[in-house]
């Protein structure tokens, strides 16, 4: 899956230092579980916006952060209907049967407020999302740990983290591998349906996959010990990593901006929040008499 994986470009995401971007990374997931209100979609969708501006700036095609959305697509949709008919709102857009339950409430009613809060559950899991590639892909594994390793974070917990991130690419490749080893023996597995596919195709490889992985990590394990791994002397590194003068730029609008969201979110998120509602409130009611 490219989304994880580092992609090679000349860009100013891509000179920005590791430790910039990842704690633009922190900063804006924080931002997503702080913001648990209807009233909070509005700052969801300008932090959705800047981590798409930064894919453009970075060079990045957008049809990988497209691929990550389809394939959480049909669960999305499923949250957005499901907090529409289970969320208590007063402003019922439609009604399918009624079916109460303990308690009193009639989950058969489809309101306004539950879309919203569905809308704004699924908006956390996308801007998320927008972010966590960003780092990966305009970061190279070397760097990151290189940088990690300058702040004092020990060596070992730096090479796990770099490790694990390295690891999801590894394991689609070794399985597209045994998948495609098995369509040059006749196998053909385009032609199965889902069920077939799972039990005949991809059920029989995963021995081999999972055997395959512990000896690449047999051999990883093998190469870092000739390599001196965890030796305690002084480390060197071949790059000088430190903060340029686009660092403090990019963490200062950043930082900014965090402090800017949570003071909105504090103060007049639900003011622009309920004017925004009331709008959105008569277009739907008048498409849905």
């Amino acid at each position: 899956m490219r989304v994880v994986e580092y992609i090679r470009r000349e860009s100013f995401v891509h000179r920005l230092n590791p430790l910039s971007k990842l704690a633009y990374t922190i900063l804006t997931l924080a931002l997503v579980f702080l913001s648990t209100f209807t009233e909070d979609i509005i700052i969801l969708l300008i932090w959705l916006a800047i981590a798409l501006c930064f894919w453009r700036i970075g060079k990045i095609s957008i049809r990988y952060f497209m691929g990550l959305v389809k394939l959480l697509m049909g669960i999305i949709i499923f949250i957005t209907i499901i907090q529409g008919f289970m969320y208590r709102g007063t402003t019922v857009l439609f009604t399918i049967g009624h079916y109460k339950i303990p308690g009193g409430a009639d989950i058969g009613e489809f309101t306004y407020e539950g879309l919203m809060f569905g809308i704004m559950v699924s908006l956390r899991v996308i801007t998320a999302l927008s972010v966590l590639p960003l780092l990966t892909m305009t970061t190279s594994y070397m760097r990151l740990m290189e940088s990690l390793t300058r702040i004092k974070v020990p060596f070992k917990f730096s090479f796990i983290f770099v490790a694990g991130m390295r690891s999801v690419p590894l394991i689609q490749e070794t399985w597209n591998t045994a998948v495609e080893a098995q369509k040059l023996r006749a196998f053909d597995i385009d032609r199965m349906n889902i069920f077939k596919k799972a039990f005949k195709a991809y059920i029989p490889i995963v021995t081999p996959v999972v055997l395959l992985l512990l000896r690449k990590a047999h051999d990883m394990q093998i190469a870092i010990e000739t390599r001196a791994f965890g030796a305690p002397v002084k480390r060197t590194f071949m790059e000088d990593i430190s903060f340029h003068r686009e660092d403090v730029i990019f963490l200062a609008f950043i930082i900014s901006l965090f402090i800017l969201s949570i003071y909105t979110k504090l103060f007049w998120s639900k003011i622009l929040w309920e004017t925004m509602t009331n709008m959105l409130k008569t277009v739907i009611l008048w498409i849905l008499p």
